[in-house]
């Protein structure tokens, strides 16, 4: 690994502004481990009640099992977390003692551990709430080097989808995640242990926030990937609608370029142009159509079993093929020419007949 995180000073590199203290972390950790307990010990004792009440409800208003299907997802989530967690403390007892606990070894080892983790919540939420996927131009995850995926951001589980996507095929992953997922104690503990950043996405002076997004970009290792939405936060009509209102007022030639968007968010480029600044590493652009965001329990459960498969579309773009980065104009342009190709693929695709195969 060319770059260990012990070798950053921690005044220049945080893994979140103002929740990566050790005082924030154990203040948060005090709530949300004994609460991911509570829940898992309550879940599996009373799960045997659970499972032939919600059969009975579905029995009546859907045969599908919607509720059952998601009570048994929710029971294997827990249990996954609980295994995350448990595992985090076991690699913090060989690795934390000799101080080696950001080592290249302990490291991979919590790279793999995040594999195991995504793959694994895939899994069963294949065999519960009938997640499937397809992908096209997976070949490109196989050439040799580092990459820097711009990622389609259209469900609250695009992290996990990413992960298991990329990490199944040999990458061990850096993120940019949004800051509210620090309350997932599995994320909050492991994503503290490998390269990551949990940015706050209503920071006022975002100074800090891009500084660390170009620590993290740099020195990636050949088999690493640097996983960033650039579209900030999760698409939505409404969300379209306040971006172009936004751009229009900000900059207004980008505007222009971007007016005709209908199923992707704008991109927010100062968090993609801090990673560029700072990796000359291929990009590849990360795009799927297949879930929309669910914003409640019972938009989820509506949506139980999944009836639209996700297909994702890989492409990889040599970094000699983009502007180089101190032409922000001629980078942003190229952006922006990119995302409008991602929003005519989810325009056209998202209603599409399906593959005949499925992972």
């Amino acid at each position: 690994m060319n770059r260990e995180l012990e070798n950053i000073s921690p005044s220049t590199f945080k893994f979140s502004s103002n929740h990566s203290s050790p005082a924030a972390k154990w203040r948060r950790r005090s709530r949300t481990i004994p609460a991911l307990v509570l829940a898992f010990a309550l879940t599996w004792l009373l799960l045997p009640a659970l499972l032939i009440v919600t059969f009975l409800r579905d029995l009546i208003r859907d045969r599908t099992l919607p509720t059952v299907r998601l009570t048994v997802f929710g029971a294997w989530w827990l249990s996954m977390e609980l295994l995350g967690v448990l595992t985090a403390f076991f690699f913090w007892l060989i690795f934390a003692p000799p101080k080696k606990l950001q080592s290249d070894r302990s490291q991979r080892w919590h790279s793999r551990l995040q594999r195991t983790w995504a793959r694994s919540l895939a899994w069963g939420a294949r065999f519960t709430i009938r997640l499937r996927w397809s992908t096209e131009g997976l070949d490109c995850l196989h050439r040799s080097g580092p990459i820097v995926v711009l990622a389609r951001h259209g469900s609250q589980g695009d992290a996990l989808l990413a992960a298991a996507l990329l990490s199944g095929e040999g990458r061990r992953l850096r993120f940019v995640l949004k800051q509210q997922l620090l309350t997932d104690p599995c994320l909050d503990v492991v994503g503290h242990r490998i390269p990551n950043y949990f940015v706050n996405r209503d920071s006022v002076n975002n100074q800090e926030e891009l500084q660390n997004i170009n620590l993290l970009a740099e020195d990636l290792d050949q088999d690493e990937a640097l996983i960033i939405f650039p579209e900030g936060t999760r698409f939505s009509q409404e969300k379209l609608a306040a971006a172009l209102l936004n751009l229009h007022e900000t900059s207004p030639l980008r505007t222009a370029t971007v007016a005709n968007l209908r199923s992707v968010l704008p991109v927010r480029t100062a968090g993609t142009l801090a990673v560029l600044s700072a990796s000359k590493a291929d990009i590849v652009i990360c795009n799927h159509v297949g879930i929309s965001d669910i914003s409640s329990l019972q938009e989820l459960r509506d949506e139980v079993p999944l009836r639209n498969p996700l297909r994702f579309k890989l492409s990889r773009v040599p970094r000699k093929e983009m502007p180089e980065v101190s032409d922000e104009v001629a980078v942003t342009q190229w952006l922006d020419d990119r995302w409008i190709e991602v929003d005519e693929w989810v325009t056209k695709n998202e209603n599409a007949s399906l593959p005949k195969t499925w992972n």
